[in-house]
C-alpha cells in the first residue's frame, strides 16, 4: 500500500526513503558558507554545526522514540522535504547506512542491534501545505522553546518569514505574536538582517571575511544598531526600525556602514583586526568613540580603541586611572624586589623611573598651588 500522509495532522509509518534534506535549513545559517549539494555535505554540515554524536547514540541505546513528527512537504505520496527535523533524519540515515556515516566521517556504534534498526525504518511525519504554516511551530521551539539556535539563526528565520508574509498583511507584532516573543527583539532582529543584508549586496561586507574564526557574533550588529550613536553615525532616524526598508541605510551613509561594520567585525582578507573583542564594554566604546570627533579621527588613523576612546573620557579619569596603573606596577616590581639577581641594567631603568617620578610630583604639586591660589 502506498503511503499517503495527510495535510496538518500527523502520519505514522512514513518510510525514510520518502524524506530527504531541507537545503534552506535554518539551522545551515550560520555565516559561513556550507556545500549542501549532496546528501553528504548536508549531514557533514549539520554535524559540524552540532554534532550528531549524542543523538546517534541516544537513538543506538533506546531505539527511537517517535513522540515528534518531522514536519515535511511535498506531494501525499512523497516524496518530502523536511522542514523540521533534518538532525534527527541524518540520525537515522547514518544508523540505516554505515558507508553513508563512513563517507561523512562519523563514527556509529559497533553493535547496532536489529530492534533499532525496525524502530528507524519509519517515522510519523506532519505534512504541512505550505512552508508559511509550519512557521509558528518552528519557530517557536528553536527560538523561545527547548531547541533553540543561535541569533543569526533566528534572525534569518524570522527576516525571511517577514519578506514573504508582509505582502500578505502579516506584521512584526503578528510574527512575535505567534512566537510568544517580545515583538522589540524580533523588530531588532529583521531590522538588523537587512542592515547586514545591505552591507552584503553592496560588498562592504562578507561574513566569512570577518576576522575571528567561530560563530558569528550577530548580536554585537543587532546591540550597537539599538544604540542611538550607532544610529546617528549611520543617520537611522529614530524609529527606523518600526517598520524597517529592505535597505534602511542611506547610500551616502555606506561608506560608514563598512566602518562601523570593520569596527565589530574586522576583516580576515585586509587583515584588520576587531575593536569589538567583547560586547561588553568595547560595543559602548565604539559608539561612544564614533561620536566624538577627535576620537572617530584617532580609530580612523588606526589608534587601539583605549586611545581613542581617552578622547572621549574626562582628563581626570584618565590620568587618575594611568597614574593608579603606574602604582600597580610598582608596587608589584617591589613586591618580587628579592629575586633580584643585582643586574645594572635594571638599576638605570628605576632610576629612570625615580626621574620620571620626580617630573610627575613637581608638575602635580605645581598645578595644585595655582589652584589653591
Amino acid at each position: 500500500m502506498t503511503f499517503q500522509a495527510k495535510i496538518g495532522e500527523p502520519t505514522a509509518g512514513c518510510p525514510i526513503s520518502l524524506l530527504g534534506f531541507d537545503h534552506t535549513n535554518p539551522r545551515l545559517v550560520t555565516g559561513d558558507i556550507y556545500n549542501t549539494a549532496s546528501q553528504e555535505d548536508i549531514i557533514s554540515a549539520l554535524n559540524e554545526i552540532a554534532s550528531l554524536d549524542e543523538l546517534i547514540t541516544s537513538i543506538c541505546a533506546n531505539k527511537y522514540i517517535d513522540l515528534e513528527p518531522l514536519i515535511v512537504i511535498g506531494e501525499s505520496s512523497g516524496p518530502f522535504r523536511v522542514l523540521e527535523g533534518n538532525r534527527r533524519l541524518a540520525s537515522i540515515k547514518l544508523i540505516l547506512n554505515s558507508d553513508l556515516a563512513a563517507r561523512c566521517r562519523i563514527s556509529l556504534p559497533s553493535d547496532i542491534s536489529q530492534e533499532v534498526l525496525d524502530s528507524v525504518q519509519e517515522v510519523t511525519v506532519w505534512r504541512v501545505e505550505s512552508e508559511s504554516d509550519a512557521h509558528a511551530f518552528i519557530g517557536f521551539k528553536h527560538i523561545n522553546g527547548p531547541h533553540r539556535w543561535d541569533a543569526y539563526a533566528k534572525a534569518r528565520f524570522v527576516a525571511d518569514w517577514y519578506k514573504k508574509e508582509a505582502l500578505k498583511g502579516l506584521s512584526i507584532d503578528g510574527i512575535a505574536r505567534q512566537l510568544g516573543d517580545d515583538n522589540d527583539t524580533i523588530r531588532a532582529y529583521i531590522s538588523s538582517i537587512f542592515v547586514l543584508e545591505q552591507a552584503e549586496k553592496s560588498r562592504l561586507f562578507e561574513i566569512s571575511d570577518r576576522h575571528n574564526k567561530g560563530k558569528f557574533a550577530f548580536s554585537h550588529l543587532y546591540t550597537a544598531l539599538g544604540r542611538t550613536e550607532y544610529q546617528n553615525f549611520l543617520g537611522l532616524e529614530p524609529g527606523w526600525n518600526r517598520s524597517p526598508a529592505v535597505n534602511p541605510v542611506s547610500p551616502r551613509n555606506e561608506d560608514k556602514l563598512k566602518e562601523v561594520i570593520r569596527y565589530i567585525y574586522g576583516s580576515k582578507e585586509d587583515s584588520v583586526v576587531p575593536l569589538v573583542r567583547s560586547q561588553n564594554p568595547d560595543l559602548k566604546h565604539v559608539g561612544e568613540a564614533i561620536s566624538h570627533p577627535v576620537a572617530l579621527q584617532r580609530l580612523r588613523a588606526g589608534s587601539s580603541l583605549a586611545v581613542a576612546y581617552n578622547e572621549v573620557r574626562s582628563p581626570y579619569e584618565v590620568f587618575s586611572e594611568a597614574l593608579g596603573q603606574a602604582h600597580l606596577k610598582l608596587t608589584q616590581a617591589v613586591e618580587v624586589l628579592p629575586k633580584y639577581t643585582g643586574d645594572a641594567s635594571l638599576i638605570a631603568i628605576a632610576d629612570e623611573i625615580v626621574e620620571l617620578a620626580d617630573t610627575l610630583i613637581t608638575i602635580m604639586k605645581k598645578k595644585t598651588k595655582r589652584t589653591d591660589q
